[in-house]
């Protein structure tokens, strides 16, 4: 077990998930081959993550006063995650509708719930976490102002921020101060940027907004990171993919792992390459994170 603590802040949903053969053109009606429903969110995805690369972890977070939300958080627990501060609320649940094509991409619409009851309030009642943490990892599933009270406080307790710029929106200009790790895939760091397939140019940009590391994910292309730590560029490892969902997710997580880890930031992102590239050669969100010997035998064979 990894001796540092990680610190998720972040979305808890349902994932309801259709296979087809094509993502569907607007206005399109298709019949789905299969259907599942499974535990997901970001953050939840990143909390399981992470827990099963080896890390201490626990998670701030909303479920809602219903019957799933019950069935995620004891779900969370049963990983072996700290939930003493994810509560119910009398809004539902949170939940997302996958859509995932025969070549494993997909469409998601998420509807927020329970998720966007996460107040300031909530994180400073939740602060002996982030005291006891050493690295606290964020998404966009939540009230952007949580965010950035939560970076904030987490900066203000000198943790290692990472912030997960995910689904893509704009971001407050101060919250880029207190981030250490941004880590957009391309569409999200257009979104933040307006510059397009120009990812060293995007990533200066973040950069000189205050940000002290970008790491953009590129999918088949590995990840390209620039900041503090240097510049590098890292090939992915090919595999083949039966569905994306999470893979992001658990980018994030094993970024988060490595750096309790200490490794170089080429190991770190190498690392960080196999758990995503692994994620994706299996169904669903949660169902697909790999635990610590998958990844060490994969990369042992790659």
């Amino acid at each position: 077990m990894i001796s540092l603590e990680i610190l998720v802040i972040g979305s808890i949903n349902i994932d309801y998930v259709s296979t087809v053969e094509e993502l569907p053109r607007k206005g399109e009606t298709l019949h789905a081959n299969s259907f599942e429903d499974s535990a997901g969110g970001k953050g939840a995805n990143q909390a399981v993550a992470a827990r099963r690369l080896g890390a201490e972890v626990s998670m701030i977070g909303a479920v809602g006063n219903d019957v799933i939300g019950k069935k995620l958080k004891e779900s969370l627990e049963k990983e072996g995650i700290d939930t003493s501060c994810i509560n119910a609320v009398d809004v539902p649940t949170g939940n997302a509708l996958i859509t995932v094509d025969k070549n494993g991409d997909n469409t998601i619409v998420v509807y927020s719930g329970a998720n966007f009851q996460l107040d300031n309030k909530w994180i400073d009642d939740s602060e002996r976490l982030i005291e006891r943490s050493d690295i606290v990892v964020l998404q966009l599933e939540i009230p952007m102002e949580t965010v950035m009270y939560s970076a904030k406080l987490a900066k203000k307790h000198n943790k290692i921020v990472i912030l997960n710029p995910a689904p893509a929106k704009e971001l407050p200009e101060e919250i880029y101060s207190y981030i250490d790790y941004i880590t957009p895939n391309e569409t999200e760091l257009y979104k933040l940027t307006g510059i397009e397939e120009n990812v060293e140019m995007a990533s200066k940009e973040l950069l000189d907004r205050g940000a002290k590391n970008i790491v953009v994910t590129l999918g088949e292309k590995g990840c390209y990171c620039l900041g503090k730590v240097g510049e590098y560029r890292v090939d992915s490892f090919r595999v083949e993919a039966i569905d994306t969902t999470a893979a992001g997710d658990s980018f994030n997580a094993a970024l988060a792992v490595a750096l309790c880890e200490n490794k170089s930031i080429e190991d770190i992102l190498k690392f960080a390459n196999a758990v995503g590239a692994l994620t994706t050669t299996k169904k669903g969100a949660q169902t697909s994170l790999p635990c610590m010997q998958e990844v060490n035998e994969f990369i042992s064979k790659k």
